[in-house]
């Protein structure tokens, strides 16, 4: 009998499991700003409930030091920072087109007009003006 009701709640737990909606992309306005020996790919986005997943690359292009995290700031139409997030990225050794993949969760809700510039980074402050 408990091995009935174990099956039963393994067969509840799956189909709410299986009926769960897929993540839904989200177009964004990215600007990616440029560190020496390295290439930060435009982030992929989902929403995750209310906040933004930001998921890219960060690619190795010389033997600079690594940055140790991506930071994204939500930028109004006129261009002023309104929020930021940051996540961490771990160290690329070596040599090469060695890449880690970078993920930011946000809780932002963007509005007609914003964007988001990125950037990766050795220290803390803001991203640099881009072009």
């Amino acid at each position: 009998m408990r091995l009935v009701s174990m099956l039963a709640l393994a067969l509840v737990a799956s189909a709410g499991t299986a009926s769960a909606a897929p993540p839904e992309r989200v177009e964004v306005d990215t600007e990616v700003i440029p560190l020496t020996g390295f290439r930060l790919e435009p982030p992929g986005v989902t929403r995750d409930g209310d906040s933004l997943r930001f998921r890219g690359f960060l690619c190795r292009k010389s033997v600079a030091m690594s940055p140790y995290r991506v930071r994204l700031e939500r930028l109004s139409a006129d261009g002023r920072v309104l929020d930021v997030a940051t996540g961490r990225v771990s160290a690329i050794s070596g040599r090469g087109q060695r890449c880690t993949v970078y993920t930011v969760t946000a809780p932002w809700r963007l509005e007609p007009g914003d964007r988001v510039r990125a950037c990766a980074q050795r220290g803390d402050g803001p991203c640099p003006a881009g072009g």
